[in-house]
């Protein structure tokens, strides 16, 4: 699977999740979320044109995000922010197994 097309995934799984939240909780803070969405979403466009600097930042992103889900979700037994920062992880390591990947090709094309 290419890697902007778990971004895509993950962009929609938070678009969607923080929307859903928004409208249940009136809470501002549940558009964090759907934000981070839409930057990968937008990031994801020049990650499929193979943009390098792209990908780290949208790997950087996706991290942080989980974090940020993870340490939320828990304070407060949120199942929503729970589910987003392990789909946000589950996108970080297959992400991170892309890169190795591509690296491993790199590599054996050098030689």
């Amino acid at each position: 699977m290419n890697i902007y097309r778990i971004m895509i995934a993950n962009a929609v799984v938070l678009i969607g999740l923080g929307i859903f939240g928004f409208m249940i909780s009136n809470s501002p803070t549940a558009l964090i979320a759907p934000g981070i969405g839409v930057i990968l979403l937008i990031l994801s466009f020049s990650v499929k044109k193979d943009n390098k600097t792209s990908a780290h930042i949208a790997v950087a992103l996706t991290f942080v995000s989980f974090v940020m889900f993870l340490v939320t979700g828990l304070m407060r037994s949120n199942m929503i922010i729970i589910v987003m920062a392990v789909f946000t992880f589950f996108a970080f390591v297959l992400y991170i197994m892309d890169f190795m990947k591509r690296k491993k090709e790199r590599v054996g094309e050098v030689k």
